[in-house]
């Protein structure tokens, strides 16, 4: 059986762009469900300026609620922006820091209001003070086959960007499908170019499923060696600064994926509990099996 690993990021980046804002209470309640499905790392929430993500302006308190001594330091991720935010998490017992950069100019400085050249000197400065405390760090590359204000990426552009990442020497790099558009032959083509630079056993798909096409491309993504990859319980989420993008691809349809390809196990009765807790909470739920279970239904295969 191949190593699957799946960082489920609802906590972050699905709660994030939703209309509907979770207490403490249910965010705590969510946390331990998500923890129940034995997953291997959880992204928790993000240290930004809670003027931006009005939903995650708890961080702290949640963090102080659950991160205050090492139990989950190595299962747990947060987002930082800046320097700052490091400077925030590290209060923390997190083990990893995950921070951003696009392919797109323009949706860099909508998301962080910096350029491409300005993000990577903030984030040689986050891999650095995120290692001298002994945290590891995943870089987001965002709008890697596409942009919603640029439409294509340039192939020159993308190259130059990923090889300025790696000169960081980050722990994990998540090549990321921030609006969903990729096709299979373009995962293969970039994850490709880019696992001859970095390797692929630190590179993770984080991969937005607006086309319906992200469980297509984790599977060319998978054939090409690819083994870690983002998904969202009921693929709630989007994205803030892209109309009409949908939630990463849902964690139980990737679970789902790879259990009946024989690569991978994952505790169905958890994952229906996080789903009904989702539901009760007032989240639209984007999963097909979601679907099936709220019908009555069972999910073919799975026990």
């Amino acid at each position: 059986m191949s190593k699957i690993e799946i960082t489920d990021v609802t906590l972050r980046d699905g709660l994030q762009a939703e209309k509907t804002t979770l207490s403490l209470d249910q965010k705590t309640k969510l946390f331990k469900k998500l923890l129940a499905c034995k997953l291997s790392r959880l992204e928790v929430t993000s240290f930004v300026n809670p003027k931006w993500i009005p939903q995650l302006s708890d961080a702290s308190d949640f963090c102080e609620k659950h991160f205050s001594d090492p139990k989950y330091f190595d299962q747990v991720m947060a987002f930082v922006p800046n320097v700052k935010g490091v400077e925030k998490l590290v209060q923390y017992q997190i083990g990893w820091v995950s921070c951003f950069i696009s392919l797109s100019e323009t949706f860099n400085k909508k998301n962080i209001n910096k350029t491409i050249a300005e993000t990577l000197l903030e984030l040689k400065e986050i891999v650095e003070v995120s290692h001298q405390a002994k945290r590891k760090v995943r870089i987001y590359i965002s709008t890697v086959w596409g942009c919603p204000y640029e439409i294509t990426i340039d192939e020159k552009k993308r190259k130059e960007v990923f090889n300025e990442v790696i000169s960081l020497h980050p722990d994990e790099v998540a090549l990321s499908d921030t609006i969903g558009v990729a096709l299979p032959k373009d995962v293969s083509h970039v994850v490709k170019d880019f696992g001859q630079r970095f390797g692929l056993k630190k590179t993770a798909l984080h991969l937005h499923d607006t086309y319906g096409m992200a469980l297509s491309n984790i599977s060319a993504g998978f054939q090409e060696g690819i083994r870690k990859f983002d998904a969202s319980m009921g693929g709630i989420g989007g994205c803030p600064y892209a109309k009409g993008a949908t939630g990463n691809v849902a964690t139980e349809l990737v679970s789902y994926y790879f259990e009946r390809s024989g690569h991978y196990q994952f505790p169905k009765q958890e994952y229906l509990e996080a789903l009904a807790f989702l539901r009760t909470a007032g989240l639209k739920l984007n999963s097909k099996l979601a679907d099936i279970d709220e019908k009555g239904g069972l999910w073919y295969g799975i026990q």
